[in-house]
């Protein structure tokens, strides 16, 4: 149930970037195409979660930096825990971005829900 709640809200709102669910993938494309991953942890149940989702990473400017600048990877930490565990990423609140080098060094991180010109920010401090 809650991987179509995730669906719907994917759906809802049109990425240029491809969200991809799986750590193995993602960082097996960071190397192939030598991009940072950006990471975000969220949780279905989360109302800031899904304001990020729905509100911010679907602005059109903020897209289009993810989609060219980074592999785009999604953690629902209630859905799948062991790809969270598999990130080595620790955060004591959701959403969490983190940008993290192919070399699998965390570069920058943003805790808590962020509006569009705060979350560009985080992305152009790469």
């Amino acid at each position: 149930m809650r991987s179509i709640l995730l669906v719907c809200l994917f759906a809802a709102a049109a990425f240029a970037a491809e969200w991809l669910t799986s750590y193995d993938e993602a960082f097996d494309r960071a190397i192939a195409e030598n991009k940072p991953v950006l990471v975000v942890l969220m949780r279905q149940s989360c109302p800031y979660c899904r304001q990020l989702i729905s509100e911010t990473l679907p602005q059109p400017a903020i897209d289009r930096v993810i989609s060219e600048n980074f592999i785009a990877l999604m953690l629902d930490t209630e859905e799948n825990p062991k790809e969270v565990m598999r990130a080595r990423l620790r955060a004591n609140a959701v959403p969490a971005s983190f940008i993290i080098g192919a070399d699998g060094r965390q570069q920058n991180m943003l805790i808590g829900y962020a509006p569009p010109m705060t979350y560009m920010r985080f992305l152009q401090q790469n």
